[in-house]
């Protein structure tokens, strides 16, 4: 059962031990746990689309004008 106020999700067995090994091995990258790479890594993706549909709502917005 998660933690409260966090949900899980299930990542494929290869590519969660890609991530470990990773956070394990780069002290360098500044990730504590697998948790905290994901986290940031949805996070950073999710800026990416919300910037990309901010964009075409603008260039919409002024093709239309």
């Amino acid at each position: 059962m998660p933690v409260k106020g966090y949900d899980s999700v299930n990542l494929p067995t290869g590519l969660y031990g890609k991530v470990k090994a990773l956070v394990k091995t780069r002290d360098d990258l500044g990730y504590r746990s697998v948790t905290e790479f994901v986290a940031e890594a949805v996070r950073k993706r999710t800026e990416e689309i919300e910037k990309a549909n901010n964009l075409q709502t603008q260039l919409r917005e002024s093709v239309s004008n």
